[in-house]
């Protein structure tokens, strides 16, 4: 009987182990494909957390990104290699909101700017060089 215990427990116990590790591999989003809402914006002034909707998604068969930048709907283009990074070329509609106009106006300039990012915990960050510019967190 108690071996019988023992074994079901170590069965219990590595099949547990194996589903927390595929619920965590889960987790993790892909850049390509999910949307990234803007969570802060780092300046020089400090760090803006964000208050509205915007967001990037990034397209890996069009090496395209696009999204909302609080107001304005934007696009552009990209290109990765490892964990560098350059997006290039934005365009966007061109309507003024002034409650977001400034916060939308430094998101596109800082998206111009990076160089490399990270992507972890559901996070995606880009980086000027050692930087932070911008954070995301998935949808």
């Amino acid at each position: 009987m108690r071996l019988i215990t023992f074994i079901s427990t170590g069965v219990f116990i590595v099949l547990s182990s194996f589903i927390m590790k595929k619920e965590n591999e889960k987790k993790q989003a892909s850049l390509f494909e999910t949307k990234w809402e803007l969570k802060k914006i780092h300046t020089t002034t400090g760090i803006e957390p964000i208050i509205t909707t915007a967001f990037i998604k990034f397209d890996k068969e069009k090496k395209s990104a696009g999204g909302n930048g609080s107001c304005n709907n934007f696009g552009g283009s990209f290109t990765i290699d490892k964990n560098k990074i350059s997006i290039q070329n934005i365009f966007s509609t061109k309507m003024y909101c002034q409650e977001v106009q400034q916060t939308e106006d430094t998101f596109f300039s800082l998206l111009q700017k990076a160089n490399n990012y990270t992507l972890k915990n559901n996070m995606f960050i880009l980086y000027r060089d050692k930087e932070i510019l911008l954070e995301f967190e998935s949808e």
